[in-house]
């Protein structure tokens, strides 16, 4: 074909047809391979990771195949602040966009509390002795006094009436009684102000006060122990205030409340 052959071919009907065919060819070839890849990879599939926290792992499975996730427990702590076989980790957070399908991790509480040794407190004053017992997960019961020249410090300790010597397996979240050494009788102190703290905050600010925790109320609005783990004091006897004193040891009663603002007067007393 010579030159002049050529360019009446491309100037000719025919060869425009078929380049618009190349093209439409070439561009549902891209439009097509779009699509699959889409389903392939399920773009824009994703689901709204939801809050496992402070489920049951049932729970957790439930809400999961909801949102068609799956959900795998990879390890469990011990905190005393949350109910046992509940969720207190996971990953990824919640709100987190992720495709469906997507496992998540889960940490939770342990069911049955660890074992911890009892740490050797005989010898410390009763400020070292809440901070020792406290970073094993162990907290102060009641505190007793005896005659001993050495005041506020630690002389031994019970569990449960018995006595225990450090090194002990127990666990944690347990209270331990105290018996502190005091010189001459026993003085007065200012009661503290606990209104507003959760019951073991409250608890651990009468012992730091040289006090003890009395009895305790929940009011109406405690139904589960889910809310008995998010109550705080609203009401104390005898109240605070800087000319109300108690004598070393002696006890303070407590009313609790789910809510912030004074609950119900409608209270029934527990055991300490």
């Amino acid at each position: 074909m010579g030159k002049n052959g050529l360019w009446q071919y491309v100037k000719s009907k025919a060869f425009w047809n078929q380049i618009k065919l190349m093209l439409a060819i070439f561009f549902a070839f891209i439009f097509t391979s779009s699509i699959l890849l889409r389903c392939y990879t399920r773009h824009n599939s994703y689901v709204e990771v939801p809050d496992f926290n402070k489920l049951t792992f049932r729970q957790s499975l439930e809400l999961a195949e909801d949102r068609d996730l799956r959900v795998e427990v990879i390890d469990s702590v011990f905190s005393l602040d949350l109910l046992p076989g509940t969720v207190v980790e996971q990953d990824p957070k919640p709100g987190t966009k992720v495709k469906k399908n997507r496992r998540i991790l889960l940490i939770v509480n342990a069911v049955m509390p660890q074992k911890v040794a009892f740490p050797n407190i005989e010898g410390v004053s009763l400020r070292q002795a809440v901070a020792i017992l406290e970073a094993d997960g162990l907290m102060v019961g009641k505190i007793t006094y005896t005659p001993d020249i050495a005041t506020h410090i630690v002389l031994s300790c019970k569990w449960k009436g018995k006595k225990i010597q450090s090194g002990d397996m127990l666990y944690k979240g347990s209270y331990v009684d105290l018996t502190l050494g005091n010189a001459g009788s026993l003085k007065n102190v200012v009661v503290p102000n606990v209104t507003g703290l959760s019951l073991r905050e409250a608890r651990k600010q009468l012992t730091l006060a040289y006090l003890n925790t009395g009895k305790i109320y929940y009011d109406k609005t405690v139904q589960t122990a889910q809310d008995s783990l998010n109550c705080v004091v609203y009401r104390q006897k005898p109240v605070a205030a800087e000319n109300v004193t108690l004598p070393m040891a002696s006890s303070v009663d407590l009313w609790l409340t789910v809510r912030k603002e004074e609950g119900s007067m409608s209270s029934s007393p527990i055991n300490k």
